[in-house]
């Protein structure tokens, strides 16, 4: 049987793998089962790396999450007001004009204390367990455009002002690109993009089209062109987008609020699929057998050509019980001994 970060390079490469990478995305959970605050866990190396390996041996499924990156809009906008005068730090609420973007500081990845914690996490991890994949939550130019602009005036931009939206999406890009390079060097096995503000849920698809789909495909090419390995995550309601989203060059979804079975069908050929328990529903309400028996069908589902990662549908809720994460990982166990012998 294939190693587990080899196993996750085979799956991101579209060759399959003969085992189900059991990365359930929980993030909140071992920081939360530790007894730290976000603050505390994103600052600190040393706790990060606690909670993440502590927790992911004690349930038993795979993979290490070194952190979320927030470090170019703080870098960037921090010293900005926001709409309601005050300075935050942290760069979010500060862009409403052409005339603001130029206020913008330079970005220098190289002086970015966010940047250096995160390094030194990617670095103990790989000490401690050195076989499994490590990931790093970070966000695209359009992400980081709508921290800048604050969530109201982004959706507003993003129907009424779209070449405010897209110039920003441009001025952060190069931010973007570079960070990603550094982690790449780093030796992150992939990148995990969240997009929870930018499906059906949020808005429409012509805006999609517009304002985020032609800023990834030339932001992900350029970080893809680097070596790095993309992970999106299509967080709400994707079914009316996912052809654009496969223009993106991202080497796996991350699904939710869809069914695996009908993704697969339609998209398994081009891309390799992760998800896509209900993390509130399914793994935070719901039995230790609906939890074996939901995880087992994703399993046969996705896994049929050996190019699935199992895992919630976003981020588990420190709620969820431990034997509903373990039931998880023993039905994906079950499922590889049926599909791969």
């Amino acid at each position: 049987m294939m190693g587990k970060r080899e196993a996750v390079k085979a799956i991101l490469e579209g060759k399959g793998a003969d085992r189900i990478p059991i990365i359930m995305n929980a993030f909140s959970l071992p920081v939360m089962r530790y007894g730290y605050t976000m603050p505390e866990a994103l600052m600190s190396p040393e706790k990060m790396t606690k909670c993440m390996v502590g927790t992911r041996r004690e349930l038993g499924y795979d993979g290490l999450c070194a952190g979320v990156y927030g470090g170019i809009a703080m870098m960037m906008g921090g010293h900005l007001p926001n709409s309601e005068g005050a300075i935050s730090g942290n760069g979010e609420d500060v862009i409403h004009s052409m005339d603001d973007i130029k206020k913008l500081r330079p970005y220098n990845v190289d002086e970015c204390m966010a940047m250096k914690t995160l390094l030194k996490t990617i670095e103990l991890m790989r000490e401690e367990e050195p076989d499994e994949p490590i990931y790093v939550i970070l966000h695209v130019p359009a992400a980081v455009a709508f921290t800048l602009m604050g969530a109201k005036p982004a959706f507003k931009a993003m129907i009424k002002n779209q070449e405010l939206f897209k110039a920003l999406c441009d001025h952060v890009e190069d931010a973007v690109v570079e960070s990603c390079k550094v982690l790449v060097d780093a030796g992150v096995d992939f990148l995990w993009f969240p997009m929870p503000n930018f499906g059906g849920f949020c808005i429409s698809r012509k805006s999609y089209e517009k304002c985020i789909s032609e800023s990834n495909i030339r932001a992900n090419k350029r970080i893809k062109d680097y070596g790095a390995k993309i992970v999106i995550h299509t967080c709400g309601l994707y079914d009316d987008r996912f052809d654009l989203v496969l223009k993106e060059s991202g080497d796996a979804w991350h699904i939710s609020d869809t069914q695996t079975k009908k993704v697969k069908d339609e998209y398994g050929d081009k891309v390799s699929l992760m998800g896509n328990i209900p993390c509130c529903s399914v793994l935070m309400e719901g039995t230790e057998e609906e939890v074996y028996q939901f995880a087992y069908q994703e399993c046969m589902d996705g896994a049929r050509d050996g190019r699935f990662i199992l895992s919630g549908d976003c981020d588990v809720s420190p709620l969820t019980p431990d034997e509903n994460v373990i039931a998880a990982v023993r039905a994906a166990k079950d499922a590889e001994k049926v599909l791969f012998g």
